[in-house]
């Protein structure tokens, strides 16, 4: 007599794949969400990066100093933290430009522009950008601490709150009415 079925070695043979091939395929679920949250945060990140560094051109950030440090709340993202490094000699850079070559040229290139002979007065001494360091803290998409670094030169007269500089540079460019 013939019995129609399937053994309990065939099951056990069938389960086993299925988990066999199961396995990998969440595991590489979990990687792309992992990569996903990764790309967002990042996202979300530079985005912010950018928007701070366009409020310091724009001499929107008051009492500006090296080391100026804060986090996102207003922007909705209180959990994302920042430090502000000013100029060549700063602090807080976070390794970037710390190449010995790199930091003698910085020095030459800052001792020629204040040593130039056309330099009549004081606003002509002073170069007109300022190397900003900006390090932005998140979480990444694997729950561990991230760090986006950004560097920049901003306009001397927004870091250090100069409108009379800027007046002179740039307000020969404003119309009238705005005057």
């Amino acid at each position: 007599m013939k019995r129609a079925g399937f053994t309990l070695v065939e099951v056990m043979v069938a389960v086993a794949a299925i988990g066999l091939a199961i396995v990998p395929a969440l595991a590489a679920r979990n990687q792309a969400l992992a990569m996903a949250v990764e790309a967002r945060n990042l996202s979300v990140v530079s985005r912010l990066a950018v928007q701070l560094l366009h409020r310091i051109e724009a001499g929107r950030v008051p009492d500006l100093f090296d080391g100026y440090s804060g986090d996102f709340t207003e922007e909705g993202f209180p959990q994302i933290t920042y430090v502000l490094g000013i100029g060549d000699a700063s602090n807080y850079t976070s390794g970037i430009g710390e190449d010995d070559a790199e930091q003698a040229w910085r020095r030459l290139a800052e001792e020629t522009w204040r040593n130039r002979e056309d330099a009549e007065d004081e606003l002509e001494n002073k170069p007109l950008k300022t190397r900003v360091f900006l390090s932005i803290q998140y979480e990444g998409g694997d729950g561990e601490p991230r760090e986006y670094l950004v560097e920049t030169l901003v306009p001397t007269w927004a870091v250090e709150q100069d409108f009379e500089m800027w007046e002179e540079l740039w307000g020969g460019n404003l119309p009238e009415e705005i005057r």
